[in-house]
Order: C-alpha cells, then sequence, then structure tokens
C-alpha cells in the first residue's frame, strides 16, 4: 500500500550476537531487546519495565505484553497481528488484510511465490542470499 502503516527493522549486534527490533507504527516507535537475561522494551524512548506489562499504548491500537521467554506485540489496526522477540526467535506476521500489500524481507505475504524475492527497486533475484542482501541497510542509517 502507498500509505506506510508499519516499518519493522532488524539490527544484528555482531558482537553481542544479540538481534533488536525496531518497530515504527504511525508516530510510535517501539524497539524490543535483550537485556539482563530478558527481553526489554521500550516506547517512544522510555522503557516499559516487565512489570508494567502487559502495555496498551494511549492511542489504544498497540498492545505488548510478555508471552513465551519473550516480548509480543500487537497492532492489528495498523496491519500488525504480531511482532515476538525472544532470545532465538524472531516472528513477523500481518493481519489478514495487508496480504499483498508488504515488501521487505519478509515478502508481500501474498502466498504468491511469484511474488516473491523483489528487491527495494522491484527486481527479481534468483537466490535468497541476493535477495536478503538488497535489504540490508548500512549501520549508518
Amino acid at each position: 500500500t502507498p500509505e506506510l502503516k508499519f516499518m519493522v527493522l532488524l539490527k544484528k549486534d555482531q558482537i553481542q550476537d544479540q538481534n533488536q527490533i525496531n518497530v515504527k507504527i504511525s508516530d510510535i516507535d517501539v524497539d524490543m531487546y535483550r537485556k539482563n537475561n530478558a527481553i526489554a522494551v521500550m516506547v517512544n524512548g522510555v522503557e516499559i519495565s516487565n512489570s508494567n506489562l502487559p502495555y496498551l499504548h494511549p492511542s489504544g491500537n498497540i498492545h505488548i505484553r510478555q508471552s513465551n521467554e519473550g516480548i509480543t506485540l500487537n497492532a492489528p489496526s495498523h496491519g500488525l497481528q504480531e511482532v515476538f522477540l525472544g532470545f532465538n526467535e524472531l516472528r513477523v506476521k500481518v493481519a489478514d488484510w495487508m496480504k499483498g500489500k508488504t515488501c521487505g524481507a519478509c515478502g508481500t505475504a501474498s502466498g504468491n511465490v511469484g511474488d516473491e524475492y523483489r528487491t527495494p527497486s522491484e527486481q527479481v533475484t534468483k537466490d535468497a542470499i541476493s535477495y536478503a542482501h538488497s535489504w540490508v541497510l548500512s549501520s549508518n542509517t
């Protein structure tokens, strides 16, 4: 869809071998990351302690909770059914009405294999590695 609903960015820390997730939904910025053997969450620069979970954003459209050794974010009205970050797992599920309207490393989510492996420039790559590399951002981004 031409109107940006959400963006999910993964940052891999090579030194600590950890993943960090940044989810942008409208003007809301959510960071999910590993901290002291737990998964922590920050909303618009303010850390939400695990004791304050579940958390419902004042907009009423974003719900964050602890689940199965990780943190789950739900924002179905923005097109995100689930973003889960655990110690060894990252999962992104889009709402049914967003299928075929997404792009990025997760593809279009349309169920049509012919739509997959499209780069940011709309070119179709021949293999998964070329495809994945096309979506990598520099560390300065």
